[in-house]
């Protein structure tokens, strides 16, 4: 099972996967820009097609009662992004832990590439009805 697990794992983190979004009105501020809270929604939308693009829908997951709370987040704003444009998460996994995974989001501004803010983001897999961490590898070799 170990051998299987380190398979898993060495797919996984060799996996990135990218959303396009556009900025709505209600994602800005009273300055006209992306209010710093709405950039959790958009990688919380990098979180799920990454989950999807390695064939473990997060809907299904949480059909069968497994959730992904956060555990850490770090974020550095760069730049801001605003009404009307076009930006794009990309996700990937840094670290595969026992009961935890490190992912690594940046959201770029799609018409010149600029690097608006890059976060850090531990993620853990538990049973929503027993409170119960799942090992990240075991639970991942399900879907993958």
């Amino acid at each position: 099972m170990m051998i299987m697990e380190e398979g898993i794992k060495k797919r996984i983190l060799s996996v990135k996967d990218t959303v396009k979004i556009k900025v709505r009105v209600d994602d800005t501020d009273l300055m006209s820009v992306v209010h710093f809270k709405n950039y959790l929604s958009f990688f919380d939308m990098g979180f799920v097609e990454f989950m999807s693009a390695i064939e473990n829908p997060v809907e299904s997951a949480v059909q069968s009662g497994i959730v992904f709370p956060v555990k850490k987040l770090e974020i550095t704003y760069e730049e801001s992004a605003k009404f009307g444009d076009h930006i794009i998460v990309e996700t990937k996994i840094k670290e595969i832990g026992e009961k935890s995974m490190t992912f690594l989001h940046k959201i770029l501004r799609d018409s010149d590439n600029a690097l608006l803010a890059d976060v850090e983001c531990v993620r853990l897999v538990m049973e929503l009805k027993s409170k119960k961490l799942l090992n990240v590898a075991k639970f991942l070799t399900k879907y993958v």
